[in-house]
């Protein structure tokens, strides 16, 4: 079955303060471990920025805003969850400026290629855009009708070409197996990369 592209991404950003690496790490762990043991209702992926300041990026993708919206509820009604979410997200706080939130549609209109999945791919080249031209990623588009480009990569040579033809503002980031929640799917597909935990 050819891979579909999220209708609607969610991306959350946390940029790091200096020196706070090792204790963001050992929280993000935790709240994956967490996720699995206290049933996450949704697969998430979490990557680290190879370039430029710290930054780890979240990504949600969902079929419809009637997934989003059913996803939201299904937290709120696991309280152990959203506990220790709540701990965690505090605790991490002061380690980070504050987070900021997009979202974004997809436009096959303006992609081309192989179209992207979450969590088929280890690296990810995203160029955020205003031009409305057709250009090689699978493309969403926010509300601020700016253009998030997402081309896939699984090694770090690949991705390195992909960023050479990219524009300068193009992120390079590296998925953290370790930080996400992974749908049964995503394991299946590469087992020697995803934590062995079904959704």
């Amino acid at each position: 079955m050819r891979a579909q592209p999220p209708n609607l991404l969610q991306i959350h950003r946390e940029a790091l303060q200096a020196g706070a690496e090792a204790a963001y790490d050992a929280i993000e762990a935790d709240t994956a471990r967490l996720c699995a043991a206290l049933g996450c209702p949704h697969p998430y992926l979490a990557l680290t920025a190879l370039t430029g300041s710290p930054e780890v990026w979240f990504l949600n993708g969902f079929a419809s805003q009637a997934e989003q919206q059913h996803v939201i509820e299904a937290y709120a009604k696991n309280a152990p969850l959203m506990a220790a979410l709540k701990r965690n997200s505090e605790a991490k706080s002061a380690l980070t400026a504050k987070p900021v939130g997009i979202f974004a549609s997809h436009r096959p209109d303006l992609s081309r290629g192989v179209p992207w999945e979450p969590g088929t791919s280890r690296f990810l080249v995203i160029t955020a855009t205003t031009s409305t031209r057709q250009v090689d990623g699978t493309v969403f588009e926010t509300a601020e009708a700016i253009r998030l480009i997402v081309v896939p990569a699984d090694t770090r040579r690949e991705t390195d070409a992909i960023a050479a033809l990219a524009a300068a503002e193009s992120h390079i980031l590296a998925v953290r197996p370790d930080w996400s929640f992974p749908a049964k799917e995503w394991i299946a597909a590469d087992p020697a990369f995803w934590p062995s935990r079904p959704l």
